[in-house]
């Protein structure tokens, strides 16, 4: 980050009732945003977004009095300079989901519960303002797999784009909303709070309308943490049974999302390493190619599986070295 950057940061500040709190850097996601803790007696967490690299930010505002009008817990806004990338937010403190059900394992059916609560509160409600993310988009956004994990030509690319459009669209209906990453580290404990306030949301700048099924995907399919195949099995059971929705149709539904969403993180994953220099994330790529695996066995996706499994390799020792390595480009 460069010293105009943090004279700018600092500037932002010195506006606010935080000019003279000392903020200590907290680690970074996956994106060009870099996140500030404010030290002493008064909470907040600054959000650094270059419009540059990150675009504006209007949509995380947005987003987040939709679902404050909805008594959902975005994180207050204490200031904002949208034209040069800063917000002021509500701190949530360090009880994400991920960190309390590693501490305590018993939390994770509860917690859980809590969350998928929390997605029915948002599928009940009028979709936000924001994109549309149909069929169409989500079979064209797995293009970043044979772009950057596999790179292939561009008539494999299209016939693969292909064959995800076709095999999506059976689950063609009417669009909801979705945070698009709600998963566990996503995710804060909030126990001063009632009912599905008491989860605490996060990352939803990249909200979109797409299938109802996405942000449970999302949560159940998580690239970071094993969720247990018992809640798995029944939390998909349960919200297709509490949203009126043909379990097998959803059951396919859910498996083919899940096969959508971890393509598209396979090419995300390879290019933050080759072109954002950010190789760890490569380590997390056998991860999401036994979830991906795993969903391609569901027995309607065998022609899906076998075609794609043709020009996606494995990621064995040699190719994920190879994904580590910036491009030559770069």
């Amino acid at each position: 980050m460069s010293d105009d950057r943090a004279q700018d940061r600092r500037q932002f500040l010195n506006s606010t009732d935080w000019a003279d709190a000392p903020f200590l850097p907290l680690t970074g996601d996956a994106s060009s945003r870099r996140y500030f803790r404010a030290q002493g007696t008064h909470p907040a967490i600054l959000m650094d977004a270059p419009p540059s690299s990150c675009g504006s930010m209007q949509s995380f505002v947005d987003v987040a009095q939709y679902l404050a009008a909805l008594g959902l817990s975005a994180p207050a806004i204490y200031a904002a300079d949208l034209q040069s990338g800063f917000l002021l937010l509500e701190d949530f403190g360090d009880d994400d989901f991920a960190s309390l059900i590693h501490a305590d394992p018993t939390l994770e059916n509860s917690l859980y519960s809590s969350a998928i609560d929390a997605i029915h509160t948002i599928l009940d409600a009028t979709p936000a303002p924001v994109a549309s993310y149909g069929i169409g988009e989500m079979a064209q956004a797995c293009d970043l797999a044979f772009l950057h994990y596999a790179p292939q030509p561009n008539a494999v690319i299209s016939d693969a784009l292909g064959a995800i459009e076709e095999a999506l669209t059976p689950f063609d209906t009417t669009l909801c909303t979705s945070l698009r990453d709600f998963h566990a580290q996503n995710l804060h404990w909030l126990p001063e709070r009632t009912g599905t306030a008491r989860v605490g949301l996060l990352d939803f700048q990249d909200a979109v309308n797409t299938l109802p099924s996405y942000d449970l995907v999302s949560l159940l399919r998580d690239v970071r943490r094993d969720v247990s195949d018992d809640l798995a099995g029944s939390a998909r059971i349960a919200f297709a049974k509490r949203r009126g929705l043909d379990q097998t149709a959803f059951q396919d539904e859910f498996h083919l999302v899940a096969v959508q969403r971890n393509l598209r993180i396979l090419g995300i994953f390879a290019r933050l390493s080759q072109q954002m220099g950010k190789p760890h994330y490569v380590d997390l790529i056998p991860r999401v190619w036994t979830l991906l695996q795993d969903d391609l066995r569901h027995p309607p996706l065998a022609n899906l599986r076998t075609q794609l499994n043709k020009i996606l390799p494995e990621p064995n020792p040699a190719h994920l070295e190879r994904l580590k390595q910036p491009c030559p480009t770069q």
